[in-house]
């Protein structure tokens, strides 16, 4: 095969890559903000092979076979097939009918091998001004109407072109303060109820943060030596605090923040600590140290520490912890920790949070199988001890309980538990008198993403049986969620034809509420959840 037919054959074989992608034929046709698919283009040669990568992850790609390419002669490759391929892919990215396939800056790589260890590579940049000039219009056109002018939603789709776009420093101009002023402004005007965009704009937040700490950030001061899974971080030999871009640092501290704030992995708090730590002792940052110490600063003193003979209570704002030092256990001294955190939760503080306990009683934890036995999980099974302090923890319950809002010493996943969760369990199988409390507990929580509470469920069924009282709660219950859990207990109870008559009537007063509400197709499948959660699949046979 002539190097002109080789050349055609790898043209067409980047012809293919991008003509295989399910994606719009045409600059901004996925989004407002997507001028192009990629900004990154490699030709990768070894032996026969041939293949062709959109991203430098090199994960997947394009490939194709040319036989005997392994002969070719280094100096043709070098000195004809390469200036070929670079001159048609430099007409491709000027030429009009392909903007939709590169954004407006693209990375072009080529690495060919030639055995024996000899190995070419090059690397060279294309950029567009006048798309680059275009996009910094647009870009700045979103922000306004987005987050200044609040004019219009961020939709899912544009979220990673959005912050792509943001920490693209060279293309948007703007100041590091003024990214963290958009980023944080952001966060703000998503509903709490698109749970989609919220983790799709945290998750990105946290990626382009990172990738931005890693490729500028770092490498402007430290020297860095990758160790497999690990990095060791060295300071640049005679760097001075005071010569440390500050608005650099600013951004450097944020995204650190960011990380512990929104967390998507357990080692995330672990890293960005090292980062705080890095910026306070390493570059100078009188902020980042106070963030170690107290949080934010934004607290008064005596509202985030609390110190007598008995009682420590400390709370840090950044990493959402309250910390409870138990010196002497007796009912006054969870008193006194019960109303530094109540008064707390009357601020700015966070509302998902922890509560760290440290004290020398044994363990405790509420009755109840499957929650989670966690420090927040143990101080209020131990303040629950004292029954003087069961109204003080139902107005601690008050305070607490916000939906969409989480107690942070527990995984994402089924034990995962609204604020005041632990108060209202334990108080919810104390008494009757606190059924209330329950009732807009049910009522309150997130119930797409709430599942733990099945199992205070199953122990109220095991504490009350079934009454008139308990009946109502118990279906409260059940229908605040979605979960597929079988109560078996529930079906025990409901062996008494008394009990089950309450059930049945139960059920005909909600059918008579659903038809007042003109929402009569609703019913059937309350109906269905009810029993379900009593006799299971083969409900339709029980009842």
């Amino acid at each position: 095969m002539n190097t002109e037919s080789i050349i055609k054959e790898i043209l067409t074989g980047i012809e293919d890559t991008f003509n295989e992608l399910d994606l719009p034929k045409k600059p901004y046709g996925r989004n407002e903000l997507w001028e192009g698919i990629t900004d990154y283009f490699k030709i990768k040669q070894l032996r026969d092979k041939i293949e062709f990568y959109n991203s430098d992850g090199e994960y997947t790609s394009k490939s194709i076979t040319i036989a005997g390419f392994h002969e070719i002669p280094q100096e043709t490759v070098e000195n004809t097939i390469i200036p070929t391929l670079e001159e048609q892919l430099t007409q491709m990215f000027f030429n009009p009918d392909f903007y939709y396939r590169f954004e407006y800056k693209l990375t072009l790589v080529f690495e060919f091998q030639f055995g024996l260890g000899r190995h070419f590579q090059k690397e060279l940049t294309l950029e567009h001004p006048e798309r680059k000039a275009e996009l910094k219009e647009r870009l700045d056109a979103y922000v306004q109407k987005v987050i200044y002018d609040e004019t219009a939603k961020m939709k899912e789709k544009e979220i990673h072109s959005f912050f792509s776009k943001i920490f693209d420093f060279d293309l948007n101009q703007y100041t590091e303060d003024k990214v963290i002023e958009i980023l944080e402004k952001g966060i703000t005007l998503i509903d709490p109820k698109w749970k989609k965009v919220t983790k799709e704009y945290l998750w990105c937040l946290l990626y382009y943060s990172n990738q931005w700490k890693e490729q500028v950030f770092v490498p402007l001061y430290y020297n860095v030596k990758k160790e497999d899974w690990s990095k060791e971080y060295t300071l640049k030999k005679d760097l001075e605090t005071k010569n440390v871009d500050q608005a650099k640092l600013n951004l450097f501290i944020q995204q650190a923040l960011w990380r512990i704030k929104y967390k998507e992995y357990s080692w995330d708090v672990r890293f960005a600590c090292e980062d705080l730590e890095r910026a306070a002792k390493e570059l100078g940052s009188e902020k980042a140290a106070m963030y170690l110490k107290k949080g934010t600063g934004n607290l008064p003193e005596n509202i985030i520490h609390y110190k007598d003979n008995d009682t420590e209570c400390d709370a840090n704002d950044v990493f959402a912890e309250i910390s409870v030092k138990i010196k002497q256990e007796s009912a006054a001294t969870y008193d006194k920790a019960l109303d530094f955190i109540i008064a707390l939760l009357n601020t700015d503080f966070p509302k998902s949070y922890q509560i760290k306990l440290s004290s020398k009683a044994p363990k405790q934890f509420l009755d109840i199988k499957g929650i989670a036995k966690s420090p927040t999980h143990r101080f209020f099974a131990q303040a629950l001890q004292y029954e003087e302090l069961h109204s003080k923890i139902a107005a601690y319950a008050e305070a607490a309980m916000r939906e969409f809002e989480w107690y942070n010493d527990v995984e994402e996943g089924e034990k995962s538990c609204m604020p005041g969760s632990y108060a209202v369990f334990g108080l919810g199988l104390i008494s009757e008198e606190y059924f209330p409390l329950v009732s807009k507990y049910f009522e309150l929580l997130d119930d797409e993403h709430q599942m733990v509470h099945k199992y205070f469920v199953s122990a109220l069924i095991d504490r009350y049986g079934v009454n008139e009282k308990s009946l109502l709660l118990i279906c409260q219950g059940i229908t605040s969620a979605q979960f597929d859990m079988v109560f078996k207990n529930l079906a025990k109870e409901l062996e008494n034809p008394e009990k089950k008559q309450l059930l049945v009537n139960f059920l005909k007063e909600k059918e008579e509420s659903f038809a007042a509400d003109k929402n009569q197709g609703s019913y059937k499948y309350y109906e269905e959840e009810i029993y379900y959660a009593i006799y299971g699949k083969q409900w339709k046979k029980k009842i």
